[in-house]
């Protein structure tokens, strides 16, 4: 007999909670196992209860945290099996849906303006139900089943964008490394305004010290390499006054570079 599909909501709305918890209780295959209104909470969670599915609301207004945050930081854990997630969102900016996605989440749903989606959200764990049990009990060939768009290998992405820093001589070695692969990969959807406060917040900088850490990385990268040597690579135009690009000159140009082959 197939257990029930282990099913983790990371949600501030009350009146919404009770709903998922109502539908869930009279659904054959689904068990809620816990909910909560704090990421950082959530994240204990996963590595506690190991859920199959997390419903998660990015804009946690009242609670602590938010999705963004949590999906970062999900990406990160080592020894655990990563859940299904299935962001759910009044948020229907397309770049917003583009970093989500690009974090690792598996579907994206829209919140009702009038009411709520929570049948809607409950058919579609029905559905991935099976798939997503056999996943997790280690059923091989089993695939998790995406959103309408094919979502591109993250560890694919990431290694194509470590590359690009790597050919313009951006050194590993400097702090800045790392947040301009992650701005990158984040903006691949389109261009983030203050993706250095996202990026201080995910690794606990303040957003000044991260966007220095990256010009610095950029321009060390500049004043150690051969100009022409940097042209075979870095094919954009920068501001005439300075003899490096800024960060979001940067970051724009191999965002639009790398997220166009997405």
């Amino acid at each position: 007999m197939q257990r029930d599909l282990k099913v983790l909501l990371v949600e501030d709305e009350k009146e919404l909670c009770e709903e998922f918890r109502r539908r869930m209780e009279n659904t054959e295959g689904l068990k809620l196992i816990a909910s909560t209104d704090s990421a950082s909470q959530a994240l204990e969670l996963v590595r506690g209860m190991r859920p199959d599915v997390v419903i998660l609301d990015l804009e946690l207004h009242m609670g602590e945290g938010n999705g963004i945050t949590f999906l970062s930081k999900l990406g990160k854990q080592k020894g655990v099996k990563l859940p299904f997630v299935i962001v759910n969102t009044n948020n229907s900016s397309q770049i917003t849906r583009s970093i989500v996605r690009n974090l690792g989440a598996d579907f994206v749903m829209s919140k009702h303006q009038q009411g709520n989606n929570v049948e809607e959200v409950v058919e579609l764990l029905v559905t991935i139900a099976p798939e997503q049990i056999a996943a997790a009990d280690g059923n091989p060939g089993v695939q998790p089943q995406q959103d309408s768009e094919e979502r591109p290998d993250r560890s694919e992405l990431r290694e194509r964008i470590f590359d690009e820093l790597n050919k313009v001589s951006i050194s590993p070695k400097r702090k800045g490394y790392i947040y301009l692969a992650d701005a990158i990969e984040i903006c691949c959807g389109g261009y983030v305004p203050n993706i250095s406060v996202m990026l201080g917040e995910k690794h606990g900088k303040s957003a000044k010290s991260v966007e220095h850490a990256m010009q610095n990385a950029i321009d060390r990268a500049w004043d150690d390499t051969d100009l022409d040597e940097q042209a075979k690579y870095y094919k954009a135009r920068y501001s005439a006054n300075r003899l490096s690009p800024t960060v979001k000159e940067f970051i724009s140009y191999y965002a639009a570079k790398i997220g166009k082959d997405c």
